[in-house]
């Protein structure tokens, strides 16, 4: 195997790497984005639980 083979493998294992980095990257997103959104509908839960206490304790 002469020194330009050896690159040319060595190139596409890369390309092949920075592929496999870019769709493990958007699915990381993805799962982050679902997790803001539990997060921001957990956290409007525990507003609305606090309002319902507040009103309670104002009474």
């Amino acid at each position: 195997m002469d020194i330009f083979d050896a690159l040319e493998e060595r190139v596409e294992r890369l390309v092949a790497r920075k592929k496999a980095l870019e769709e493990e990257n958007a699915a990381l997103r993805a799962d982050v984005a679902r997790l803001t959104e539990e997060k921001q509908a957990v956290a409007a839960r525990i507003d609305g639980l606090m309002v319902t206490l507040q009103e309670e304790l104002d009474l």
